[in-house]
């Protein structure tokens, strides 16, 4: 059962009961819910029961986690951004992804998994304004959904640790977008985009050094990959509640004491230096492995 279903379950219930019998009915219809979306169930039922409706003045913030994680950051999420009025925040997951399909081209069951999750998100609150944050391998399955679910509008979008080409096409798919609707944090000493960008295909290095687009806005911090969710930076609170309450944008002192980036980013980034180099490297690598192998024996 997936969680839409649940949704038009209770909907369907709700509104086919007479209501002297609404509770006991639903009661009922609770025990044939899985066990993993109770906590839903009992939400939206509560909900309804408060007479909370669907409304343009809600907003839905759907969290992106990356690999080899289960999002642990989404409830750093919901506990302060779930603070704000008729703010809901929603975790997405997808099954554990390791560093061996991260480099592979199959990449399509978590894509589609989150996809359907966000179509689901939006069935259930039509009027709803959507928003997405979305770390590392995240935003790279944002990035893939986008072109494929132009039918879903999203309000803003926040991206950290970023891992999506810096060539990446936001002009043609976020055009229903207002200006500024759109930030990607970037962590100076974050050297994972960069990794992905010259190990595999289809990634970029975004996260480490911007996307330099009038579509999207860079802001610069001194952080490794995930300081974005450490307590002691309070990034969530001073940057993203702002951004997701009222759509302003907080400023970053690290964005003019920044270090250049070096030749050797650089370099390891251009997609025909660091890609080439790193296949030669670990083609001559293997060789050696083979060879030396050969001569022991």
């Amino acid at each position: 059962m997936k969680p839409v279903e649940v949704f038009e379950l209770l909907e369907k219930t709700w509104q086919n009961t007479i209501p002297e019998k609404r509770i006991s009915q639903l009661q009922l219809i609770r025990s044939q819910i899985p066990e993993e979306h109770l906590e839903l169930f009992d939400g939206m039922l509560d909900a309804k029961i408060a007479g909370i409706q669907d409304s343009p003045d809600a907003v839905v913030v759907l969290c992106i986690h990356g690999i080899q994680t289960d999002g642990a950051w989404h409830q750093h999420v919901k506990t302060e951004i779930g603070k704000l009025q008729n703010t809901n925040v929603t975790p997405l997951g997808y099954n554990f992804v390791s560093p061996l399909q991260l480099a592979s081209p199959v990449r399509s069951t978590p894509i589609n998994k989150i996809m359907q999750d966000i179509r689901d998100a939006r069935a259930m609150e039509p009027m709803a304004k959507l928003m997405v944050i979305a770390h590392s391998f995240g935003s790279y399955i944002l990035s893939q959904i986008l072109p494929k679910c132009s039918d879903i509008r999203l309000e803003r979008i926040i991206l950290c640790g970023s891992i999506v080409p810096t060539d990446y096409n936001w002009g043609h798919y976020t055009r229903g977008m207002s200006p500024n609707s759109i930030i990607n944090d970037v962590g100076t000493r974050d050297f994972y985009p960069v990794m992905a960008t010259f190990t595999s295909f289809g990634y970029g290095s975004s996260g480490r050094k911007g996307f330099q687009n009038p579509h999207i806005r860079d802001r610069y911090f001194d952080y490794g990959h995930s300081d974005f969710f450490e307590k002691k930076n309070n990034h969530i609170e001073k940057y993203w509640k702002p951004f997701i309450e009222r759509g302003e944008i907080i400023e970053s002192d690290w964005d003019d004491k920044k270090p250049k980036t070096s030749l050797g980013i650089m370099a390891l980034t251009h997609p025909w230096i660091g890609r080439p180099l790193f296949y030669i490297f670990t083609t001559l690598l293997i060789i050696l492995i083979i060879v030396g192998i050969r001569w022991f024996f």
